[in-house]
């Protein structure tokens, strides 16, 4: 009996010593282990923030969720790559996992336009701008680096476009429009100014000889330009003219009506090309452009019908001024005209109740033009004329448009 007891009392002993040593094994070799719920790496934008996707701990079948400590410097409000750290600690075992979160700014700024988004001037008022505020989440205030695109001119009635834009230090970009209405009846001008104008040069021969005239008789005049190839003497000739005070518009690159007008990106090509020219030869900003054949020339309808329509709204929503002529002086009729033609057309059509916008050239073929602006401008001073070169928010002209 007391042999059998304590085979039986031997037996329970071995069987919970086996226990135990299952037991202890089970914790010797078993971690606690936590898994990520959602991805381990993850993406996420200011605006949205973090959420934590959660987390689950087990110990053996144990939950032990509630003893897991997490910890990170996140800021979801600035853009960073951040380390969230779970960590639990349970019966002197310890585990832990990371999570990875990418934080990025996906948000534009924002652009907040002074005075809203519509405004009215008069017609031969001043336009000034209201100006703009931009705020970027990431970046903050980003005013300073807002680019105004368009121009308001005043002496024409008629709606037209500002576009203001900015892009953050991450690519996220912003645009607004504003557009200002140009109204009202302009006043009787009597306006005895002159406005000489010059196109298809410079010249080596004719241009020297009108900046002369012009530096003799103390004038200001604009000069609407084509390429000038690489020629050194005549970025020498353009840029004594800047340093005189006069105006450099754009003609264009080309003057081949077949290729700049078959559509509006070609024809802005072909200004632009010309402007980064000028730009980078003369360090001279132009603003102001003339149409070869100016904004009514029906020509264009050969190649692209319509084309005329558009560019003289896209050309202003660019940012640039244009301007036809309201004095033709006739030297574009045809080569070396007679001085007293072109002296008698720009006396006959000069009158105090228009802006006196002369159209002239001073490409090698009008040799005449040089030799008959002398006599024009001591009439016009005679007649009580000033003269002036073409300047931004001053007077344009603009035919209409034909095509």
């Amino acid at each position: 009996m007391i042999k059998r007891l304590i085979r039986t009392i031997l037996i329970i002993l071995a069987i919970l010593l086996l226990i135990a040593a299952v037991l202890g094994a089970l914790y010797y070799f078993t971690e606690p282990r936590i898994t990520l719920k959602g991805e381990s790496s993850m993406e996420v934008t200011m605006k949205e923030g973090y959420q934590e996707p959660g987390y689950e701990a087990k110990f053996w079948f144990k939950d032990i969720t509630s003893h897991v400590k997490v910890s990170s410097d996140l800021n979801d409000k600035k853009v960073g790559e951040y380390v969230v750290k779970y960590s639990v600690n349970f019966l002197k075992k310890t585990a832990s996992t990371t999570r990875t979160v990418k934080v990025v700014d996906k948000e534009p700024p924002v652009i907040t336009l002074n005075e809203g988004s519509s405004i009215k001037v008069p017609i031969t008022g001043k336009f000034e701008d209201p100006g703009y505020t931009a705020q970027d989440d990431s970046d903050g205030d980003v005013t300073g680096s807002v680019e105004a695109k368009g121009i308001v001119d005043t002496y024409h009635t008629g709606t037209y476009t500002i576009t203001y834009s900015v892009t953050d230090s991450y690519g996220n970009a912003a645009t607004e429009k504003r557009s200002v209405t140009v109204e009202g009846e302009p006043e009787e001008k009597k306006n005895k100014v002159i406005y000489l104008t010059f196109d298809d040069g410079p010249s080596d021969s004719v241009t020297p000889q009108v900046l002369d005239t012009l530096k003799k008789y103390n004038v200001k005049a604009t000069f609407f330009i084509i390429d000038y190839g690489e020629s050194a003497e005549k970025i020498e000739l353009l840029k004594s003219a800047i340093a005189q005070g006069h105006t450099i518009g754009i003609h264009g690159y080309s003057h081949d009506y077949s290729e700049i007008y078959k559509s509006v990106p070609a024809f802005m090509e072909n200004i632009t090309t010309l402007e980064e020219k000028i730009r980078n030869d003369l360090d001279y900003e132009p603003f102001i452009i003339r149409f070869p054949g100016g904004s009514s020339n029906t020509v264009s309808e050969n190649y692209c019908e319509g084309v005329m329509s558009d560019l003289v709204t896209k050309v202003q929503e660019e940012g640039y001024y244009f301007t036809d002529w309201d004095v033709d002086s006739t030297d574009a009729s045809g080569n070396n005209i007679s001085t007293d033609q072109i002296i008698s057309s720009v006396k006959r059509a000069c009158s105090e109740n228009q802006y006196n916008i002369v159209l002239m050239h001073d490409s090698d073929a009008k040799q005449t033009t040089a030799e008959a602006l002398p006599e024009i401008i001591e009439w016009a001073k005679e007649e009580g004329y000033t003269f002036a070169a073409m300047e931004k928010g001053g007077p344009t002209v603009h035919h209409t448009v034909n095509n």
